[in-house]
């Protein structure tokens, strides 16, 4: 596409360079691997390295280490106009901590929509709910640090108002947007380490609304590469809502409305990265294990009063067989194992209650329906995944649920491993099952955001253990 422009291109003005513009694009983004792009001009007179410039914009790339003070930062929030470089430093962390995980408004939109967020009101809610949960992934120590605790909180804020302001039509036809639903379910998952699951709810809820004004069910699958590509978009809004959704019903009080999406998974789209949709995907069937019979299972463990079908050792089978399935498929990306590890967690303490399990804690022919399953395979599944992590970062980067499914788990595998095994001596296979107990549990007391609860509660199974199995060595996780 040729032709001529009369001003320099963003990036070439965001880097303070000659914009070479006799083409589009300018040869300065053809040769930087850019994204080429026309708007009025940011209020900035800051003078920026032009390495520093080309890295944050290259999303391409590793994003570059950025220190930063966040009093500081919630400070410069306050200035008029909308700190452009701000939220453009946080993008090369979007994309790296957030877009892989919630393939839905890639990083060039919320680009453009940085530039925009002063004149349209839901460009502007969704730049702050984007920068607010790209901070909370790659803060992992968020609600430790008060001063990040109070700039989430302002981002949290001024996403809402502007939410707020996008849909102030009273009597206009209801404004769904991408933009809309996609900021309902980042404020979600913002709110969410703070506690804040009724607000949470709420929130999510309001996206999902939006969602079924839509009835997305009967879009057809036909048509140009485009329309196709922006009804796989749609698609994989809605598995996204869906599984937020269900993370949420884990909470009896907090129902679910979403069914799985009649036409199945996202129809394919070239225009994401394919290690992401194959992501993306497989989390979508991990999810899907959650099918209503297993919230009516759950609903009548923490209400016995409701009723509900007898569970048969033939269902947990048939759920285990489905992770199993999934375990099948491609390489391993540590928040779908420790998602899958979480979920066989949920189905063997669902058979349990039920009592489908030994009242002793003795061996099962079906793997799934033995007592010591969360021991003898689980932990050992999680300890594999733990010796192959760089670093922490690699699984506190997926957010507040990733490391509460690790807590769950290594709270089940200590309840196991606390209960004797019967007359006679300790067997090898589970003192090895406790050495690997102290491999996870050490990994999850390194996350600065595991709360003072977490770890008493992994302190006190510790000291239990400890008396049990004299022979392993729990110094790693002893409390100074």
């Amino acid at each position: 596409m040729a032709g001529r422009t009369t001003q320099a291109c963003d990036a070439c003005r965001y880097r303070k360079v000659k914009c070479e513009n006799h083409k589009f694009p300018c040869l300065q983004c053809a040769h930087l691997n850019l994204s080429c792009t026309f708007s009025a001009a940011p209020a900035s007179n800051k003078t920026r390295r032009r390495g520093h410039l080309v890295a944050q914009l290259r999303t391409r790339q590793a994003p570059p280490a950025i220190h930063y003070h966040a009093s500081s930062i919630s400070s410069a929030l306050t200035l008029q106009p909308s700190p452009v470089t701000f939220f453009l430093d946080l993008l090369p962390h979007f994309t790296q901590f957030v877009y892989p995980l919630n393939p839905i408004i890639p990083p060039r939109e919320i680009q453009n929509s940085i530039t925009s967020m002063n004149n349209n009101a839901d460009d502007a809610a969704l730049v702050y709910a984007s920068a607010a949960v790209t901070i909370n992934r790659r803060h992992t120590y968020l609600t430790s640090h008060a001063e990040f605790a109070g700039l989430m909180t302002d981002l949290i804020s001024r996403s809402l108002k502007a939410f707020r302001e996008g849909g102030d039509c009273v009597l206009g036809p209801l404004p769904v947007n991408i933009k809309r639903v996609m900021t309902c379910i980042f404020l979600g998952i913002c709110m969410t380490p703070f506690g804040q699951l009724d607000r949470c709810f709420a929130i999510v809820r309001e996206g999902i609304t939006m969602l079924q004004t839509l009835d997305i069910h009967k879009w057809k699958t036909r048509g140009s590469a485009e329309s196709l590509c922006e009804v796989a978009r749609w698609q994989r809004l809605y598995w996204e809502a869906y599984i937020h959704e269900r993370a949420l019903a884990m909470t009896p009080s907090f129902p679910r409305v979403l069914p799985p999406l009649e036409t199945g998974l996202p129809v394919a789209d070239p225009s994401i990265p394919a290690h992401i949709d194959v992501g993306f995907r497989r989390l979508i069937h991990l999810f899907l294990v959650q099918d209503d019979a297993f919230f009516v299972h759950w609903g009548a463990q923490h209400r016995p009063e409701e009723p509900a079908p007898k569970m048969t050792a033939h269902w947990v089978e048939h759920k285990q067989a489905q992770l199993d399935n999934d375990e099948a498929g491609t390489a391993q990306e540590a928040d779908l194992v420790i998602t899958r590890i979480w979920l066989r967690t949920l189905i063997w303490q669902l058979a349990l209650g039920q009592g489908l399990l030994p009242s002793t804690p003795s061996r099962s022919p079906e793997e799934s329906l033995s007592f010591h399953f969360p021991v003898d395979r689980l932990s050992s599944e999680l300890r594999n995944l733990v010796d192959h992590l760089e670093s922490v970062v690699s699984v506190g980067a997926h957010g507040h649920g990733i490391r509460q499914k690790l807590f769950d788990i290594i709270s089940t595998v200590a309840d196991v491993l606390a209960l004797p095994l019967g007359p006679g001596h300790l067997e090898q296979s589970t003192v090895g099952r406790a050495d690997d107990f102290v491999t996870v549990a050490t990994f999850m007391l390194r996350f600065e955001g595991t709360t003072k609860e977490q770890r008493d509660y992994i302190q006190d199974k510790i000291q239990a253990l400890q008396e049990i199995y004299t022979s392993v060595d729990f110094s790693a996780v002893m409390s100074p």
